[in-house]
């Protein structure tokens, strides 16, 4: 299980724009029409930027968005502990998205990628040895035991 609290055996930045690119293909293949596939790629999202994602139909989500620094992550689990709903008002769990490098710094900005609902968000620049995330302060108790814990 992937989990933001060991990102140890998520792939390289190169690794995972060819698995993401590989699932949205097997998934147009299964599915003809776009709007019941789970993953997509869009190598052509904006100059300099493709983006592949996944949506399960039931509330979770991931974005991958990919430029010359490397990869950028955000996502939505419903059912995660630091759901941004379990808070009045409100709000994104403190260290998601602190400390995102300016490289990614846009994405921030992106209505696309719906940043109210976030309950990881991750990075990864080329060269870097592994992936990073903000400083988060994760809630007690064990990792969930599904596939989806963050």
């Amino acid at each position: 299980m992937i989990s933001t609290r060991d990102l140890s055996s998520l792939p390289d930045v190169p690794r995972l724009k060819a698995l993401l690119q590989s699932m949205a293909m097997l998934d147009a293949i299964l599915e003809p029409q776009w709007q019941y596939r789970y993953y997509s790629f869009n190598r052509h999202w904006s100059v300099g930027r493709q983006m592949g994602s996944m949506r399960n139909g039931c509330g979770e989500e991931f974005f991958a968005l990919f430029n010359s620094s490397g990869c950028w992550i955000k996502g939505f689990d419903h059912e995660a502990p630091m759901t941004p709903y379990l808070a009045k008002p409100i709000r994104v769990w403190p260290g998601v998205l602190d400390s995102v490098p300016a490289e990614f710094a846009d994405c921030l900005r992106e209505p696309a990628f719906s940043l109210e609902d976030t309950t990881f968000c991750i990075w990864r620049r080329h060269g870097e040895h592994g992936w990073q995330l903000g400083p988060v302060s994760f809630p007690a108790g064990p990792v969930a035991k599904r596939s989806g814990a963050v």
